[in-house]
C-alpha cells in the first residue's frame, strides 16, 4: 500500500487532476492485487460510487445555491449582519464572520464562499483601512463553516460511504459544532480588532435592523426549510433538495426580482459541471476504497494504534495531525474521499462514536482548507485581495489558532456534536 498512496501523490504533484489520480491509483491497486483480471472490479465499484440514491440531492442543492448566488442574496447579508455588528470595533471583520454563517447555510461549499463575500467585503475592508492580508485572512477561515453548518454538499457524499452514519444524522450533529467554530472565530475577530484599533461601522437603529432582516428573511429561510422538512421526516433529503431548488427560483424570479433567464441558464450548467465533479470523484473514491478495504489497511492501523496507545485521548489527537495535514495539500472533498475509507473503519474498530467521528473529520478537513501551504480558501481570498499569499498566511495564524481551539472542544466533548441528533433520536451512541 506504501507504493499505491506513493504513486497518488507523484500524481498529484504531477498536476493530474484529483479524480482521475485517485482513480488511477485505485487501479494500480487492483493490478497488485490480483493481475489484469482484478481490473474488472473497477467498473464495478465506479458505477457502485455513484448509484447511492442519497447523491441525487447534490445537483439540486447545487441549483439551489447558484440561484441564490445569482440573485444578489450576498448584498443582503453581508447588509443584514452589518446591522447587527457592524458598531463594534472591527465591524468589517465581525460582519465577514457573521456573514459567512449565514452564507454557508446557501452554498455548504468552502471556496465558494470566499468568493462570494470576498468579492464585497474585501475590497470595502481595504477600502477601511484593513490590512490587504488580514482582509483576505479573515475571509478565508470564516469560510470554512460552509461544509461544517449544514446542508453540506461534503457531508452527502460522506454518509454515501458509511451505513453507520446517516445524512440527516450529519445535518443534525454539524449544527452545534459549526455555531462552536463561529463564536471562536468571533472572539479571535475581537481580539485582533481591539489590538490594532480597527474602525467601527455606523450603528443602526432597531427600525433598521428589523428593515434589513425583512430584506433577508427569506434567503436565510432556505436552509431552515430544507433542515426543518428533512429533521422532522416530512421530507427525504432528496426531496428537500427539490423544494429548496424550486424555492430559491422562485424569490429569485418574483419576490426579489433578481434572476434572469440567463441566470437560470448559467445556474444549470454550473450545475452540471459541478455534480459532474463531484460523482466523478466518488466513484473514483469507490475503487481506491474497495483496495484499502481489500488490504485489511483500516484493520492494521486500529492494531497499530492500539500498539502505540490505548490512550483514546491520543488516539484521537493522532488522527486530528494527520487530517490537518492532509488538508492542508487537498481540497476537502478529496481528503474525505481518499482518508475517510482509511480512517474511519479504524476509529469505529476501536469504538470511538461513527457520527461523532464524522464531525471531527468534517471540522478538521474544513480548517486545513484555510492552511497553508495549499489552503484552497486562502489562495482564493488572497487574489481577490491582490496580495502575496505570504502576507495572507501570516494574518490568519490567530483565525486558525482559534478554529483549532474549536476542533478541540468538539473533538474532546462529543456531547456537542451527538446532543442534538439525540434530541431528535437519530443516534444513540
Amino acid at each position: 500500500m506504501i507504493v499505491v498512496f506513493a504513486i497518488f501523490f507523484l500524481l498529484v504533484i504531477l498536476g493530474v487532476p484529483i479524480a482521475f489520480a485517485i482513480g488511477l491509483t485505485g487501479m494500480y491497486g487492483l493490478y497488485t492485487a490480483g493481475g489484469p483480471s482484478f481490473l474488472t472490479v473497477a467498473p464495478a465499484r465506479l458505477l457502485a460510487g455513484v448509484s447511492d440514491f442519497i447523491l441525487i440531492s447534490i445537483p439540486l442543492f447545487v441549483l439551489c445555491s447558484e440561484l441564490l448566488n445569482r440573485s444578489g442574496m450576498t448584498d443582503r447579508i453581508i447588509e443584514f449582519s452589518m446591522s447587527l455588528v457592524g458598531r463594534y470595533r472591527g465591524g468589517l471583520s465581525h460582519v465577514n464572520v457573521g456573514a459567512s454563517m449565514l452564507f454557508s447555510g446557501l452554498t455548504g461549499t468552502a471556496v465558494t464562499d470566499t468568493t462570494a463575500i470576498g468579492n464585497i467585503l474585501i475590497p470595502a475592508m481595504k477600502k477601511k483601512g484593513y490590512g490587504a492580508g488580514y482582509s483576505a485572512a479573515v475571509t478565508a477561515a470564516t469560510s470554512v463553516v460552509g461544509p461544517i453548518i449544514p446542508p453540506s454538499l461534503v457531508m452527502i457524499y460522506y454518509s454515501s460511504m458509511f451505513r453507520e452514519v446517516s445524512v440527516i444524522s450529519m445535518f443534525a450533529a454539524g449544527i452545534v459544532p459549526g455555531i462552536i467554530v463561529v463564536i471562536f472565530l468571533f472572539i479571535a475577530s475581537y481580539l485582533v480588532s481591539e489590538k490594532r484599533k480597527y474602525p467601527k461601522e455606523r450603528s443602526y437603529s432597531f427600525k433598521e435592523i428589523i428593515a434589513s432582516f425583512k430584506n433577508v428573511i427569506l434567503a436565510i429561510m432556505t436552509p431552515v426549510i430544507i433542515l426543518v422538512a428533512i429533521l422532522s421526516g416530512f421530507t427525504t433529503v432528496t426531496e428537500a433538495g427539490g423544494i429548496a431548488a424550486f424555492y430559491a427560483l422562485i424569490i429569485g424570479l418574483f419576490v426579489y426580482r433578481t434572476l434572469t433567464w440567463q441566470d437560470i441558464y448559467h445556474s444549470l450548467i454550473r450545475t452540471v459541471i459541478i455534480s459532474g465533479i463531484v460523482f466523478f470523484l466518488i466513484g473514483a473514491a469507490y475503487i481506491l476504497g474497495w483496495v484499502i478495504t481489500f488490504s485489511g489497511l483500516p484493520g492494521l492501523i486500529a492494531k497499530n494504534m492500539m500498539a502505540i496507545t490505548t490512550n483514546r485521548f491520543v488516539q484521537l489527537a493522532m488522527v486530528n495531525v494527520l487530517f490537518l495535514i492532509t488538508g492542508m495539500f487537498l481540497d476537502i472533498g478529496p481528503s474525505v474521499v481518499l482518508l475517510a475509507p482509511i480512517i474511519t473503519p479504524a476509529m469505529i474498530q476501536l469504538g470511538f462514536d461513527p457520527l461523532h467521528f464524522a464531525m471531527v473529520m468534517m471540522v478538521n478537513v474544513n480548517i486545513g482548507n484555510a492552511t497553508p501551504p495549499m489552503g484552497m480558501t486562502l489562495m482564493v481570498a488572497s487574489q481577490i485581495a491582490r496580495v502575496p499569499y505570504e502576507e495572507s498566511i501570516r494574518e490568519v495564524v490567530p483565525f486558525l489558532i482559534a478554529e483549532i481551539g474549536a476542533l478541540l472542544l468538539i473533538s474532546y466533548v462529543p456531547s456537542i456534536s451527538l446532543w442534538f441528533p439525540r434530541l431528535l433520536g437519530l443516534s444513540w451512541g
